[in-house]
């Protein structure tokens, strides 16, 4: 049994998997999504929007993974108050999501069910008011507007012009990988999937955004690319083409190693990453991090409602479309925990799940995290690496720029110089 102070993200396996199933029938989790307010005060604002819904949907595809489940972990260890039992299990009544409710409150120390009254919650998807602000027609009619905006976009005759040495037609790439399928694909993350191809005897990762694109979306796009095309650097990826005539595509070289991550779990026979070599690694990547091209214009901060990452490297104010350049930064601190670790960002086995809240949950010394297969690690040096992660992965105000005087990778400079001693 639970209190009902018990924090969401705190409740226990079985709970969580009976209510996971529970919110999945008929989109429930939809309703609950929707009633949800920020900071868990009902006098304030909705805290998720149309756009996090579809995120969520998106995650799910490409984490192959419950959208409920996803919703619940998002919920409870976001915002400034992170919800408990008491909130979860008043606000599924509320919605007259009975089965959840009662499911949650059983679990509760002192609590009792009301009774069985299961039906009531079967068609609350039609009446709540998210459905009400987001029908499907509503959907369908904005999603052809899109469509026809962006056509009017990619008629462009100055990007044309603009990108036209490096622009290759959607169906040609769709003839490399056979039409995208799933025999050619090596990974995937919420901007998309890449695809493994072979282009004019070069073998080539091909990045298919599989996001609906506005206007402001695509034009940020051609923007990123500019950078890209102006930025050498010895550690980012080339890029070879682009497309856009029906779907955004880019081009880059392969990487024949495979990931870090896929290094660092020894995957396709690689050889194990030894901690001198690591600690390169992440000096080198902070090097060739050069921040959100987009907001290098802007400023160093915006609001969105879109999001694209890949949830256990993203910050939690980036999941309430609170973005700056700082969202790099504390990706790059969960990097940093990998490398230290030999951990992958996100096991949905163990304690935490992803790799932050698994290593404040389980309260072991560094010494006991890091990881042996490294060899015997500088200890003082890891203290150090171990400490630049955690400020990295800090609350924003509190998060260091990757660049600068105080920035990380001076801070990855200077630990590099005491091991070159």
């Amino acid at each position: 049994m639970m209190l009902e102070t018990t924090e969401v993200r705190k409740m226990d396996a079985t709970l969580k998997f009976e209510l996971v199933n529970l919110l999945d029938i008929n989109d429930s989790w939809k309703s609950l999504m929707a009633a949800v307010t920020v900071d868990c005060d009902p006098t304030k604002s909705r805290k998720y929007t149309f756009d996090h819904l579809k995120l969520i949907e998106m995650a799910s595809q490409t984490q192959r993974r419950s959208c409920s489940e996803i919703f619940l972990e998002e919920w409870g260890t976001s915002g400034s108050i992170r919800p408990n039992l008491k909130i979860l299990k008043d606000l599924l009544f509320e919605l007259k999501l009975i089965r959840a409710a009662e499911c949650v409150a059983s679990k509760i120390t002192g609590d009792k069910p009301i009774g069985d009254t299961l039906e009531t919650s079967m068609n609350i998807l039609e009446t709540d008011e998210f459905t009400n602000n987001y029908n499907s027609e509503d959907c369908k009619s904005t999603l052809f507007a899109h469509q026809l905006e962006t056509k009017s976009i990619l008629n462009d005759d100055k990007i044309n012009t603009r990108f036209e040495k490096i622009k290759l037609p959607y169906k040609y790439l769709s003839n490399a990988t056979n039409g995208f399928s799933d025999s050619c694909l090596i990974g995937s993350g919420g901007f998309g999937k890449v695809f493994k191809a072979k282009l004019i005897n070069q073998i080539v990762a091909i990045k298919l955004m599989e996001k609906i694109i506005e206007e402001k979306d695509f034009k940020q796009y051609l923007n990123e690319i500019d950078i890209v095309l102006k930025f050498k650097h010895d550690n980012l990826l080339p890029l070879i083409a682009i497309s856009y005539d029906e779907q955004p595509c880019v081009v880059y070289a392969f990487m024949e190693n495979g990931s870090l991550l896929d290094c660092i779990a020894c995957k396709n026979q690689s050889s194990l990453l030894d901690w001198k070599l690591r600690i390169k690694i992440a000096t080198d990547v902070a090097s060739g991090l050069i921040g959100d091209f987009g907001l290098t214009r802007i400023g160093d901060h915006t609001m969105t409602s879109v999001v694209l990452g890949t949830s256990a490297y993203m910050s939690p104010e980036a999941f309430r479309g609170d973005i700056s350049m700082k969202i790099d930064v504390f990706s790059f601190g969960v990097v940093l925990l990998e490398l230290l670790t030999g951990l992958p960002p996100y096991d949905e086995y163990r304690t935490g799940c992803d790799l932050l809240t698994h290593i404040s949950e389980i309260e072991y010394s560094i010494e006991e995290l890091l990881d042996k297969r490294a060899g015997y690690w500088n200890y003082s040096i890891a203290i150090k690496v171990y400490n630049l992660a955690n400020l990295c992965a800090a609350a924003k105000i509190r998060r260091p720029f990757m660049h600068g005087q105080e920035g990380v990778y001076e801070s990855l400079k200077n630990i590099q110089s005491e091991i070159d001693v």
